[in-house]
């Protein structure tokens, strides 16, 4: 309750914050993370993807955490597979539309390893927003996911790694025998991501987000690692702010001090908002 007062009081400020620039600040986000060219040769989304982490089962007084780009959590947030949500400045773009996910870390075993290569979390063929719920966001998988959620688990002592969504359109072009391509028997480690988007006729995604997760046992924290590319981009946590030509103040991504990433601290400013209100504010305020 107190993020939508919060978010009302603050209209005035979104009217700055369209959908448009959320979407320059997470193609930015993906640039200083160095996701491209890490993992995409090019990003330019179309619509929002939100990840919603459940509350802890460990602790009943715990919220959701929403996912803004390049948040630090700690492991044990994302044991649960999330819930995801896609907006856009038209409801067009989103509804009846057949979509593909993608969980990938790029990181493994290290992100400082020259030799890193990529561990596939997660493989969804077939989503959709779902028209009955309340505000006709929330991403559902129609069938089988072809790899189920895999939580992240870096090891002990590494710098945190990058978990990237990526959305992207099905459309008559992808082969229906996906499942060819990636199946239960497939392995995760050593995943092609590029190669397998290459075998799909996939086109650019179609929205993307991405967070960071140390290893709860590890000793290293995004601000202190110090690794080499991509270290200093996956250090910093940009804000919910559209990218201005000069260069931008960013805050270094530091682990969570309480249960809840998302709680309201210190005056109101766009970054005490969950992601997903913001753009869906947005839409409902600017949407066609």
């Amino acid at each position: 309750m107190r993020h939508l007062i919060l978010a009302i009081s603050l209209l005035p400020v979104l009217r700055g914050q369209t959908i448009p620039a959320l979407l320059a600040n997470v193609t930015q986000a993906f640039s200083q993370a160095q996701i491209v060219p890490d993992l995409l040769p090019s990003f330019a989304p179309e619509a929002l993807v939100n990840v919603s982490f459940p509350p802890s089962v460990q602790d009943s007084r715990s919220a959701a955490v929403n996912v803004t780009p390049g948040v630090l959590l700690p492991e044990n947030r994302t044991s649960v597979v999330p819930a995801m949500f896609l907006v856009a400045n038209n409801t067009a773009l989103v509804s009846n539309r057949t979509l593909l996910l993608a969980l990938v870390d790029p990181d493994v075993p290290t992100p400082q390893d020259a030799n890193r290569t990529e561990f596939l979390h997660f493989l969804g063929g077939n989503f959709s927003v779902d028209a009955s719920s309340p505000n006709s966001t929330r991403l559902v998988n129609q069938s089988a996911a072809l790899l189920e959620y895999m939580a992240p688990s870096p090891p002990a002592g590494s710098p945190p790694h990058r978990y990237v969504l990526l959305v992207y359109q099905v459309t008559t072009d992808v082969p229906s025998n996906i499942a060819s391509l990636v199946n239960a028997t497939t392995s995760r480690l050593g995943f092609n991501f590029t190669a397998f988007a290459s075998a799909a006729n996939l086109a650019s995604p179609f929205a993307g987000n991405y967070f960071l997760v140390g290893s709860d046992n590890g000793t290293n924290t995004a601000s202190s690692a110090a690794v080499p590319s991509p270290t200093s981009a996956i250090t910093s946590q940009p804000t919910l702010t559209a990218p201005s030509s000069s260069s931008s103040t960013q805050t270094s991504a530091a682990a969570p001090t309480s249960s809840n990433s998302a709680m309201l601290s210190g005056p109101p400013t766009l970054e005490n908002i969950p992601f997903i209100l913001l753009a869906f504010l947005a839409r409902e305020l600017w949407g066609a």
